[in-house]
């Protein structure tokens, strides 16, 4: 497949990335009020694809958590923990992007990472599982779980107010984890790369008024 392919050392690995959208999936459900975690979901009998996807989780704690204190063997076990519970539910959970990256916050916070320019950040964006899958809900399916009924089509080109938002929302989440300026030429690029997959930098403009808007509008 495709995405398995992976270049550049500062890119997170799509199994890397598999794994923080199963763990993030798994911490909002919990946060959601979910029951306990069923009998089924033992890390033990996870699959050999599970299995590698812990073994890129480990790699990338590894090199994050390297002196900070924090034990990359008991984040594993619970990435692993998380994962299997995921696995062992009778329904597949899907998960939003909005969701994703609201939960991701208080993950990194308890890792206590910080995005720094030039710096892989796992979880990473839920904008880096998108440009690595070719779509949100084509990640959701690489890692095995429900894919949001709701969504733009491939190509469309018209986008509601919630598109707008979650286009700006994207594109800082994206800055973030580069260490980059949230400036309109930056989004122009942005907006380029992901033609008729976000609004471009002209539409958005025109639709909350000006950038500094569309910048505070999701702010």
């Amino acid at each position: 497949m495709e995405w398995m392919s992976d270049t550049g050392r500062s890119h997170t690995p799509s199994l890397a990335v598999i794994g923080a959208l199963l763990f993030v999936a798994a911490r909002s459900l919990d946060s959601a009020g979910t029951p306990g975690t069923p009998a089924s979901a033992d890390p033990a009998k996870l699959s050999s694809t599970d299995r590698e996807t812990l073994a890129e989780v480990e790699s990338a704690l590894t090199v994050q958590l390297e002196g900070s204190g924090i034990s990359v063997t008991s984040t594993l076990a619970e990435v692993a923990a998380a994962v299997a519970y995921v696995r062992g539910r009778a329904e597949v959970p899907s998960l939003t992007a909005s969701r994703y990256d609201k939960v991701r916050s208080t993950v990194l916070e308890s890792l206590g990472a910080t995005s720094a320019k030039g710096a892989t950040i796992w979880p990473p964006t839920s904008q880096t599982a998108v440009q690595r899958f070719g779509s949100w809900n084509e990640a959701l399916k690489a890692a095995g779980l429900a894919t949001n009924k709701i969504g733009r089509a491939k190509g469309q080109l018209r986008f509601d107010a919630a598109a707008y938002d979650r286009a700006i929302a994207e594109f800082l989440a994206d800055c973030e984890s580069r260490g980059t300026a949230t400036t309109y030429k930056a989004y122009t690029e942005y907006a380029a790369e992901h033609k008729g997959k976000v609004p471009s930098a002209a539409a958005v403009r025109k639709f909350y008024g000006s950038w500094n808007a569309a910048l505070a509008a999701v702010g």
